[in-house]
């Protein structure tokens, strides 16, 4: 007979994994309700309106709740639903509008409640969008855009779309910022594009992109970041009327990474000539193979993707033989070097940039050459903008030297640091104790039986409830955090890997037969492979998570997480290779089990896997905990 206190404790999981999985099966059965307004606040004196959580009213709404004053000049829409109706509430009052954040919100069908791609320009339409400087759209459904999208913002700086699943940039998207917005005083007369930063991140529609969608704005580019997941081509046809081709020259950077790309074509390095005298910063991380082209870009400062000191002895060959391949397709002019956690291919005919010494054997991992006009980890992980942060609040810790940052809020990713700290916890260092004690403890006090059971399994029971309750609160966190469901394998993967979690305690306290049973090999049999499964699930699953770009954390931290995997699972093959040893090796009285103490060899390495598994858990939180708070 189970306790009482046992199968309510059970029965609560249950209804706790059914939630869950409720929430996530209807997380993309959304309606378009008749329901209150955002609630807004206003930060007059610095022209800042945050709207939040709501439907978009009518324009003969009258809630106090509801305000947008005409002195805003930043305005941050979160989590809204736009129902499609042609009375809908007009932001033509905002003359002094010059940035619109968007996240988290969706139009959608009055009558089905079925959301549509997001119809941008029904918001903006009696805006005068001339003033505005810069659009931010954070998990907003756009799929397609044209010319109709941009229509109106002759005066935009930058555009930046985060987690949109983008399909298609046409090739007219950018006509409408050719031109710069009027010239004050002089009817007709206009500037020429102020257009400077498009960035494009957590994209996982995009698999092709144009490179001569940018013609229109190709003179005033300065920045380009792509982060699409299943970006595989970019292409380049020269326009008919670019006369001779189109030409960037005031990109300082262009950035690629994450992204499926094997090569970047040189008719479109040969499009990048940038300032005179400052070297475009080319950023190609997790994306090694691209390079192959980039030395034939004579401005062009090359940063290869991070080597971290953790993998050096895994990847230090290609690197080597990349260095060589640079010096020789262009007879030593170009050099690797590393500057702050990057390679550089330091163009060396560029003027000013230092000599260095002739090529090494081996690759320099200390005292860096720095090339002029940058700075110690001016190379590490590409930044991107600052925007929107979860809770609503405004961010002013920006920098105001770069065109990529600046007053805009940034969504902050502190809930996601929590989530992970929680599951790290939870998986890297409980369970994986968890499933040593339950393997390899079992001769460690067998004679004592704290609260009416062996110690092994009291721990085990302890440890594996402990990580259950932090799984549970981190993915409440995660949940609260993100508004729904994120179409991405880390959360596939640990929908499945917490759904396998909760049935292991499922079956231990309802299917579990009593030692001695005939049938109780059967349970050890299943408890055994589904604990294995679920444990490396999860190892699959954290680290995924590591690397996910929103999270902002040290690529370290995933290769740590696979690294102790792969440790602990040597470490235990020791362990039963000892134990089997043993066991073999014993000569005991009949009828009694093989069992054995506890020796020093067994206790080294039990030991050892502990340590090893504690430092690796902290090394990994610490990663995350100092990862930037807003990215």
């Amino acid at each position: 007979m189970f306790s009482t206190s046992r199968r309510m404790f059970l029965t609560s999981l249950i209804v706790v994994q059914a939630a869950i999985s409720l929430r996530v099966c209807n997380a993309e059965e959304t309606v378009c309700p008749e329901g209150p307004p955002p609630q807004c606040e206003v930060d007059e004196p610095n022209g800042r309106t945050t709207c939040l959580d709501g439907t978009w009213p009518t324009d003969a709404s009258n809630d106090p709740a509801f305000q947008i004053p005409s002195t805003t000049q930043y305005l941050f829409l979160r989590n809204i639903k736009f129902p499609i109706r042609e009375n809908s509430y007009r932001l033509s009052h905002l003359i002094h509008l010059t940035d619109l954040v968007i996240q988290y919100s969706e139009s959608c069908e009055v009558t089905t409640g079925a959301t549509v791609p997001f119809l941008f320009q029904d918001l903006v339409a009696s805006l005068d969008r001339s003033t505005m400087r810069r659009l931010i759209f954070y998990d907003i459904n756009l799929q397609t855009i044209d010319d109709d999208f941009f229509a109106g913002f002759s005066g935009l700086e930058s555009v930046e779309f985060y987690g949109c699943p983008i399909k298609e940039f046409t090739h007219r998207a950018f006509n409408p910022l050719a031109m710069g917005a009027p010239v004050s005083g002089l009817p007709g007369a206009r500037n020429t594009s102020s257009f400077k930063t498009l960035q494009v991140l957590q994209d996982e529609e995009l698999t092709e992109f144009a490179w001569e969608v940018l013609y229109p704005v190709a003179e005033s580019l300065e920045v380009i970041s792509f982060s699409a997941e299943n970006l595989a081509e970019i292409t380049y046809t020269p326009p008919i009327d670019s006369f001779g081709g189109m030409f960037l020259n005031r990109l300082t950077q262009l950035e690629i990474w994450e992204t499926h790309l094997t090569t970047l074509p040189e008719s479109v390095l040969n499009t990048i000539t940038g300032a005179a005298n400052a070297p475009v910063n080319l950023n190609f991380l997790r994306n090694k193979n691209i390079c192959s082209d980039c030395i034939n870009c004579s401005n062009c400062e090359l940063v290869m993707p991070a080597l971290r000191p953790l993998v050096n002895w895994a990847s230090g060959s290609d690197f080597r033989t990349l260095r060589g391949s640079c010096l020789s397709a262009t007879q030593g002019l170009f050099e690797f070097d590393i500057v702050g956690n990057s390679w550089d291919c330091i163009d060396k005919t560029t003027p000013g940039t230092p000599t260095t010494d002739p090529p090494q054997t081996t690759l320099p991992l200390e005292n860096p050459t720095l090339p002029v006009g940058s700075s110690e980890g001016s190379s590490a992980l590409p930044t991107t903008a600052e925007y929107v942060t979860t809770s609503g609040n405004w961010n002013s810790t920006a920098n105001p030297t770069t065109d990529r940052q600046s007053d805009l809020p940034g969504p902050s990713n502190g809930r996601k640091k929590a989530h992970a700290i929680l599951m790290v916890i939870a998986w890297n260092f409980l369970v994986t104790i968890g499933v040593l004690t339950a393997r390899q403890t079992k001769n460690i006090y067998p004679n004592k039986r704290p609260l009416n059971g062996p110690v092994w399994f009291i721990a085990h029971r302890t440890l594996m409830s402990l990580a259950v309750v932090l799984t549970l609160s981190s993915i409440i966190i995660i949940i609260v955090d993100v508004g729904g469901w994120r179409d991405i394998s880390h959360a596939y993967l640990g929908v499945i890997t917490f759904s396998l979690a909760m049935i292991q305690p499922f079956i231990a306290v309802f299917f579990r037969p009593h030692l001695g049973n005939a049938r109780r090999y059967i349970f050890n049999y299943f408890h055994w492979t589904l604990g294995r499964l679920t444990y490396l699930l999860s190892v699959v699953t954290m680290f995924l998570g590591a690397r996910l770009p929103v999270l902002g954390v040290h690529e370290a931290a995933a290769y740590l997480i696979l690294t102790c995997f792969i440790v602990n699972i040597l470490l235990q093959i020791g362990l039963e290779v000892n134990r089997h040893r043993h066991i073999f090796n014993a000569r005991v009285p009949p009828l009694r089990p093989n069992e054995f103490p506890i020796d020093s060899a067994q206790k080294i390495l039990l030991i050892v896997d502990v340590i090893f598994i504690s430092a690796i858990t902290i090394s990994v939180i610490v990663l995350i905990a100092v990862a930037p708070l807003h990215n």
